[in-house]
């Protein structure tokens, strides 16, 4: 059953809502619904209720959610869901303008007499009879039918040659539309934030948010050394896999380096040999949502909402089993739980019920109708214990 414009609407500011809800920390968010507790727009068994539900039943009064987060000082964030909502808007009232043209032309294809101004109808018995052209040596007045036919297929190849011409700049246009947006602006890497495997299509300039330690990997060819990091422009953050040694120099905190020849795989951009990394001696300011976003656990309810099949997340331990080729950890945080298997020497790791396990870059699987957060060559765990009464 498809949806009428205005439920499409309700479901795009839901998600929106949740989108902005998840851009929260728990502190803010504890403290938003404080604010929706005195403001009177409740849920019933508020203190319950997670971003899902808020989401679900506030979705329609964005307008409240924006002034909530402008009295929380929440500045940035109340200009992301107000950007947001008036893109969601400005799409909607395009898509009816749009239909409603439609409707208009089919409306005028369907008046009589609107198709054809070389013809005029007789009241007296309707036919149809052609306005013929001034005669010369080159017409033919003798065979009004011919003409009438030519007159037609005339008219029927033109119709198709139109039509030929407006497919093709109708396939040309993404296309050229593209190669402008990436020269107008070549250090917005929204094009490359679908995650698409593939060679990395335009350098990039980011900052150096956070680098994890070095740790070794298997291969092919023995034991590698490589590390994680995540990287940020003003428009979203990166997750990086640096397989190149060569280039570690520059992934320092708050550096600004220069990113091409990367390789994106999985939703990470990977740094290995063929890339090139060096500095850039300019500034980039970092909008603060887009570094909470960057710390963000994946919350165990919304994985299988997940664009990419690989998880960063800090979740705590409930249950510990050891076997002979791996172990398996059932985890939790405050939306529920999940069971984690790790394989090679991240499953001898040295940890205890009630410590956290700080996961990047796990596999999310079903196995056996089961889904769970499995490590895979490039994972890494580093375990948080639990502080000691």
């Amino acid at each position: 059953m498809r949806l009428n414009p205005t439920d499409k609407r309700k479901s795009k500011y839901k998600e929106i809502l949740l989108n902005s809800l998840e851009s929260l920390d728990d502190e803010e968010f504890k403290k938003f619904k404080f604010f929706l507790k005195s403001r009177f727009l409740l849920l019933k068994k508020n203190e319950q209720a997670d971003r899902m539900d808020i989401a679900e039943s506030l979705g329609e009064q964005l307008n409240k959610i924006i002034k909530i987060f402008k009295d929380m000082n929440l500045n940035e964030a109340a200009q992301d869901l107000e950007r947001q909502k008036a893109q969601a808007e400005k799409q909607c009232s395009e898509k009816k303008d749009k239909k409603s043209a439609t409707r208009n032309n089919q409306s005028q294809k369907r008046r009589p007499g609107s198709n054809d101004n070389n013809s005029t109808v007789t009241p007296q018995n309707n036919e149809v009879q052609m306005k013929m052209p001034a005669p010369d040596g080159n017409n033919n007045t003798g065979n009004p039918q011919l003409t009438q036919k030519d007159n037609l297929k005339s008219n029927s190849e033109s119709k198709k040659n139109h039509v030929d011409k407006r497919k093709a700049t109708t396939e040309e246009m993404p296309e050229n539309k593209k190669r402008k947006a990436s020269q107008e602006n070549p250090q917005k890497t929204e094009s490359e934030a679908g995650r698409e495997d593939g060679p990395q299509t335009m350098p990039m300039i980011v900052k150096v948010l956070k680098v994890n330690k070095t740790f070794e990997y298997d291969t092919k060819e023995g034991e590698k050394k490589m590390f994680h990091a995540t990287v940020a422009n003003e428009h979203e953050f990166i997750r990086v896999k640096v397989l190149n040694m060569d280039v570690k120099e520059h992934f320092s905190k708050n550096k600004v380096i220069e990113i091409s020849k990367g390789h994106w795989r999985g939703g990470f951009m990977e740094v290995n040999r063929y890339s090139r990394v060096q500095d850039v001696s300019t500034e980039i300011t970092i909008p603060k949502n887009i570094i909470r976003r960057s710390t963000k656990t994946t919350k165990i309810q919304l994985l299988d909402k997940q664009k990419n099949s690989y998880v960063n997340g800090v979740y705590e331990i409930i249950k510990k089993t050891e076997s002979e080729k791996c172990t398996f950890f059932e985890v939790k945080d405050n939306t529920g739980k999940i069971e984690v298997v790790a394989f090679g020497k991240w499953a001898k790791i040295k940890c205890d019920k009630g410590d956290k396990l700080q996961l990047t870059c796990f596999e999310y699987k079903c196995y056996k109708g089961t889904m769970q957060l499995k490590s895979v060559a490039h994972s890494f765990i580093q375990v948080i214990k639990a502080k000691k009464n």
